[in-house]
């Protein structure tokens, strides 16, 4: 089944985007490049509501996780709305009276983008939620989940990196390389499902494949608690996909209320040769010139 879609570009990148429902962003093209978010046409199931089909790239859910509701189809809803450089992509309203948003805008000049990712709460009670945003990147590159911002610790006697694993995650990965200040994931190692997370004051995620660098940032907040054992930041892996996942702090959502997620992402076109030891550090300067 084909989607209806509508394309976005700036001198830099050309965006793809459901025309109507979703939120959903489809793929992200940098200058005349393949597309660098996953296609995953075949991945579906279903749900009490009908299909639930993921088609790769970018979607908007709420954390914690749960099955069924977590799996509403949502590709049928309001028509995208086309505003200055960019996009404001609508949900219907789901079974639990929970609607998202996602305003999408491109930087006239550079490969960046900014997202701002909302949920509305339009049913009678209060909802315990996060905003959770997804990026289904193509397989086969190196994600990097950076485990602190790169400060000295206030307490050097306290803890400073916490790391979380999902039930089906296999150990030892042989795709997984743990490093002073991040962990690598090489993709292109084959290997059943797996994810990762950590409570990360760092703030950012990057992905290396194909000579392009993709990192998208978002704000951390050291008071707040975040969903999945405390988790800001976390990455899926498996065959077809590798997801860059961050989270919003778990909030109280009254009626009528809404909150409010925002990513920076940035592309770069990227042929440095660096060891492990410079990887953290390059990104971390990256990551930080993106606010």
């Amino acid at each position: 089944m084909s989607y209806e879609t509508l394309t976005i570009t700036s001198r830099r990148l050309r965006l793809t985007v459901l025309a109507a429902g979703g939120p959903r962003i489809l793929a992200l093209h940098l200058d005349n490049g393949p597309n660098l978010l996953a296609e995953t046409p075949n991945a579906r199931w279903e749900t009490p509501w009908g299909e639930f089909v993921l088609l790769g790239g970018h979607r908007l859910w709420h954390a914690p996780e749960a099955f069924p509701r977590s799996y509403w189809p949502d590709l049928n809803g309001p028509a995208a709305e086309q505003i200055d450089h960019g996009v404001t992509l609508r949900s219907a309203v789901d079974p639990g009276y929970i609607a998202k948003s996602l305003t999408v805008t491109l930087d006239p000049e550079q490969p960046r983008l900014h997202l701002q990712h909302t949920l509305t709460n339009h049913g009678l009670w209060p909802v315990e939620l996060a905003p959770w945003a997804i990026t289904q990147l193509a397989p086969g590159g190196k994600a990097i989940l950076p485990l602190h911002n790169g400060q000295p610790p206030a307490n050097p006697l306290l803890p400073n990196r916490q790391i979380a694993f999902w039930p089906y995650t296999p150990l030892p990965d042989p795709r997984l390389a743990f490093c002073d200040d991040f962990i690598l994931i090489d993709t292109a190692i084959a290997g059943p499902p797996a994810k990762v997370g950590a409570h990360s004051a760092a703030g950012w995620l990057a992905y290396l494949h194909q000579a392009t660098l993709f990192i998208k940032r978002t704000v951390y907040q050291p008071a707040a608690h975040y969903p999945d054992n405390n988790c800001n930041l976390e990455i899926y892996y498996d065959r077809g996909c590798t997801e860059l996942e961050t989270l919003a702090p778990l909030c109280r959502l009254d009626p009528g209320a809404s909150v409010s997620h925002t990513e920076i992402w940035q592309v770069i076109p990227w042929t440095d040769d660096l060891d492990q030891s410079d990887l953290f550090t390059t990104l971390a300067q990256r990551a930080a010139e993106m606010v």
